[in-house]
């Protein structure tokens, strides 16, 4: 049986801050933690930490060069991260705060072990308060997968992600079961226009 982590009880309405600034001195020490979001549990390094984000590709046997989904607080967050267009800020007006991550060319501020082919960054802005709390905590933006290993369904309670990730993630917050299994819907505004890489959580009908 997988070694566990540590594992705390947190209110996803109400977090307390206690625990989200222990949370948030995991992160900015170089640990991984697992939290419930707006869409499914997730796992979160800091985007300035290079040896967290290893830890984290080797968790979710991700391919060299496959992006991972970043999340951040706010939209002066992503404008530090991301060259925004005229497209970008319609789908951003229109669906921001919520499960839609957006395919952007990242900025100078993005390391290179987080952008993906190109220089590309997939952002999204979370709806959701224990997130939110955790985000404005760290101070930072956060690279944050889904809590699954390869080929598995993402996991909806914190017994899920110790299940399947043991004491590979340094702390656990179990805010409760989270409603669907379903990820962010992944966007790109390419030369043809709209295109959903990544069907999800919101059904995305324009840009």
């Amino acid at each position: 049986m997988a070694a566990r982590p540590s594992i705390i009880k947190i209110s996803r309405d109400l977090p307390e801050w206690e625990t989200i600034s222990r949370a948030a001195r995991v992160v900015t020490d170089g640990g991984i933690i697992a939290f419930p979001t707006d869409t499914t549990y997730g796992l979160a390094a800091s985007i300035h930490c290079k040896q967290a984000v290893a830890r984290l590709k080797r968790l979710k046997s991700r391919k060299s060069g496959q992006p991972f989904l970043v999340i951040a607080a706010d939209l002066d967050w992503v404008r530090e991260l991301a060259v925004v267009k005229a497209g970008h800020r319609r789908l951003m007006d229109t669906y921001w705060p919520g499960p839609l991550s957006i395919v952007f060319q990242a900025s100078r501020a993005v390391p290179a072990y987080v952008a993906g082919p190109g220089r590309t960054i997939a952002i999204r802005i979370p709806d959701d308060t224990l997130t939110q709390s955790i985000l404005r905590a760290c101070g930072v933006p956060l690279v944050a997968p889904s809590a699954n290993l390869r080929g598995k369904e993402p996991a909806t309670s914190a017994r899920a992600v110790v299940r399947d990730f043991g004491d590979r993630v340094d702390l656990v917050l179990d805010g409760g079961s989270t409603d669907s299994t379903t990820p962010s819907t992944i966007v790109a505004i390419g030369s043809r226009g709209l295109e959903v890489l990544r069907p999800g959580r919101l059904v995305v009908r324009e840009a």
